[in-house]
């Protein structure tokens, strides 16, 4: 049975020696031309800014212009604003639908203060009758606008307030007869600012 099976006596000290010759010249110049390259000093990787405009960062960089440059022209384009600020007074407009009603919002607060950057800053005032807050009163009158789905005007309304400084809403409501937006044109002190907003459902 086992006839056929060739027996291996032990291996000699000289067949576990091997030896490795490595040439590296002779094995760069059977690499490919990209290895070629790398090792002759080339593929140095780009730094800085040039490399936005290497390869498809080039494609990517441009396509971020265009969408940046596309937002900011819808945003300055698009009708619908609810966001404003009139005589230092922040205004939000919000409109929703409920049944078979439209509930409008004229949301009114103190914009904040800007904050006067330097050194002048650090250096302790003293307090005068100028710097004591005062009671601030403000006529605010507001005309809404009902535009329905074909963009007419369906109706409107004047609403006149006092804002006294404080958080206050000038609120009015309507019959839904498929109102899709509200503008409303809002004047304080002489000053006038429009703004707009979509219906939510």
């Amino acid at each position: 049975m086992f006839e056929d099976i060739e027996e291996f006596g032990p291996v000699e000290e000289s067949d576990k020696k091997l030896k490795f010759f490595y040439n590296r010249d002779e094995r760069i110049s059977k690499a490919p031309p990209l290895v070629k390259e790398y090792y002759n000093g080339g593929l140095r990787p780009v730094k800085g800014f040039k490399v936005l405009f290497t390869g498809y960062n080039k494609f990517i960089f441009l396509s971020l212009i265009f969408f940046v440059a596309f937002t900011w022209i819808y945003t300055g384009l698009n009708k619908t604003r609810k966001y404003t600020e009139i005589c230092g007074i922040q205004m939000e407009l919000s409109a929703f639908a409920y049944e078979e009603e439209i509930y409008v919002s004229l949301n009114m607060k103190n914009a904040p203060k800007k904050i006067k950057r330097g050194f002048s800053n650090l250096i302790p005032k003293k307090k005068n009758e100028s710097e004591i807050p005062q009671k601030i009163e403000k006529v605010v009158a507001a005309e809404f606008f009902y535009i329905e789905v074909n963009n007419q005007l369906y109706d409107k309304c004047f609403i006149t307030d006092v804002y006294e400084g404080k958080e206050k809403s000038i609120r009015t409501k309507f019959t839904d007869y498929d109102i899709i937006r509200v503008d409303v044109i809002i004047n304080v002190d002489d000053e006038e600012k429009e703004l707009s907003c979509e219906v939510k459902r």
